[in-house]
């Protein structure tokens, strides 16, 4: 995310959402942080405290020459990137309560993309946005990041595109984030018509000079270009709420010096006293400098950030340093510890005693309890928010017995379920729509049979890879995100996928794991983003060998 004439591959970093703790912080604070594909997703993620953060961009994706965004499993056009990376940092997020958003576009539009002023034209533009809303739901992210910049941004814009584009993608993807990274010079801003159709902006007040452009003997990203970049945007009616300010981890050198850096290579190259200061050398045309944000600026701005607007953004995350010379850790300093987050607090004693974490709406396997810092066979008590419930269970992956508790449970021995659970779910308490419907009664197949299923009744069996069943007429009565719900079972494991329409929508895979038997029961679940309508459901069955008991729709 690049800025003014530059288009380089410096893409601004995102805001980051956190719990506003400190007085002049909104209620909602935001930490937004971007990692670049092509610096490695998994390996910049396993370094990254994502706690620090709210929210977490993976950049950029862009469509095929078609519009496609997705090959088979992988991104169509994104660097590096596989979609078992994708999955990867999207479960590690998920566990530390960071929402992911794929970004797209960037400063710089790869050879591998399709052409997005054709592609965004009325007539191509439902199937980019189909196809992104496939995209969201295979990989199970929280929304869409919109990162067109310059001269692109300024003729779809011009084209009379660019609104038209966030609207549709607004009501593709209900209960989705949308997003957006402007620049603030003219020809590089996102229309003030797009403003209403975002959740939050992110300005990248930054780049005001750098490798070819700008005026070489002034900073790259003063104080005062914060200042001047916020004020720009209020003038054009972003609102505080929605206002999210982009700081750099990175810098660049002028006469003499590398042509850029990352904040740790500053660090690590002219040492710790570096990080106090904003400039390495004399900061003028003709000398050798280095311009950058240090720990008092990025503080700084931290607080200007939370005066103003409702967090900070930050291009990009590997480029960070560590332990004390960390300037996420400087900006978490400045909004202050998070408490426990989430829908639902669970406790290691009885009362509310011992450690307390907090949960948010999803799922936990052991694993993922344990990364948040949740002990196996652990937990005493539990509160949940109203409209929560935290269902127990005292096996792993969301097996065994179980125990299902909304508000404040402060002895988990009344339920004989003290010091018990191994995995857990945070849901909803949801009088809205449910639809279970039995794997028998498909209305066309192929490749499949049925029989007698210990659970009673049928089920569907001798599935191999290829097979698929369609159920028709399924009503789903509002636009929004769905749990879907498969009665499996399987002796080695396997996968399925969901689709609508014969697969004119794609709706993503869900993972089965191996139970052990035909006959041993488990539930697979994932959440879709469905809109209001009648559909053929079908589910297909890319990996073969399980079999299929009931499939349940809920409305979130």
């Amino acid at each position: 995310m690049s800025l003014p004439l530059s288009f380089n591959r410096h893409l601004l970093v995102a805001a980051l959402a956190l719990c506003g703790l400190s007085e002049m912080a909104a209620a909602q604070t935001k930490v937004v942080g971007y990692i670049p594909s092509y610096k490695g997703l998994r390996a910049v993620a396993d370094k990254t405290d994502l706690t620090k953060l709210t929210h977490l961009n993976l950049a950029f994706a862009n469509p095929a020459p078609g519009g496609s965004f997705l090959n088979g499993g992988n991104p169509s056009c994104m660097e590096s990137a596989t979609g078992a990376d994708i999955s990867y940092v999207v479960q590690k997020a998920h566990a530390a309560g960071v929402k992911v958003l794929v970004s797209l576009a960037g400063g710089v539009i790869p050879a591998c993309s399709g052409d997005w002023q054709s592609l965004l034209q009325p007539g191509s533009r439902a199937a980019v946005v189909n196809s992104l809303t496939q995209f969201v739901n295979t990989y199970g992210l929280d929304g869409v990041d919109v990162d067109l910049e310059g001269a692109l941004l300024t003729a779809i814009d011009r084209a009379g595109n660019y609104t038209p584009f966030i609207q549709n993608l607004r009501s593709a993807l209900p209960g989705k984030l949308i997003t957006a990274a402007t620049a603030t010079y003219e020809g590089g801003m996102i229309p003030v018509s797009s403003l209403p159709s975002f959740d939050f902006v992110t300005i990248m007040a930054y780049d005001a000079v750098g490798p070819g452009w700008g005026q070489v003997g002034t900073e790259q990203s003063p104080y005062s270009l914060a200042q001047s970049n916020i004020a720009t945007w209020q003038a054009r009616g972003l609102t505080k709420d929605k206002l999210v300010l982009g700081v750099p981890f990175y810098g660049y050198g002028f006469n003499g010096y590398a042509a850029s850096y990352g904040f740790a290579d500053i660090v690590n190259q002219f040492g710790a006293a570096a990080v106090q200061k904003d400039l390495i050398g004399t900061l003028c045309a003709t000398c050798g400098y280095v311009t950058y944000n240090g720990i008092p600026t990025i503080k700084a701005k931290t607080r200007l950030a939370l005066q103003q607007g409702s967090g900070v953004m930050i291009w990009e995350l590997s480029q960070d340093a560590t332990g004390a010379n960390s300037l996420l850790s400087a900006i978490r300093s400045e909004i202050g510890s998070p408490p426990p987050a989430g829908v639902a607090t669970v406790y290691q004693d009885c009362n509310y005693g011992g450690y307390a974490v907090g949960l948010n709406e999803g799922r936990y396997t052991t694993a993922q309890l344990q990364t948040l810092g949740v002990r196996n066979n652990d937990l005493s008590s539990l509160k949940a928010n109203a409209g929560y419930q935290v269902t127990l269970y005292d096996s792993d992956n969301f097996t065994g017995r179980s125990v299902v508790k909304s508000g404040n449970a402060g002895c988990l021995v009344d339920d004989a379920f003290n010091d018990q659970a191994s995995s857990a779910v945070v849901s909803k308490i949801s009088s809205s729509w449910t639809l279970q419907v039995e794997a028998e009664s498909y209305s066309n197949q192929s490749g499949v049979q049925t029989e007698a299923s210990t659970e009673g009744g049928a089920n569907v069996g001798w599935i191999d890879a290829g097979d698929w069943m369609v159920y028709g007429n399924i009503n789903f009565p509002s636009s929004g995100t769905y749990r879907v719900e498969y009665r499996v079972a399987s002796p080695s494991g396997a996968s399925l996928s969901l689709d609508l329409n014969g697969g004119a929508i794609q709706l993503g895979r869900a993972s089965i794991a191996a139970t052990g038997g035909w006959q041993n029961w488990t539930t697979a679940s994932h959440t879709v983003t469905i809109n209001a309508g009648t559909y053929n459901v079908g589910i297909y069955a890319p990996v073969g060998g399980w079999n299929l008991n009931w499939i349940r729709f809920t409305k979130l």
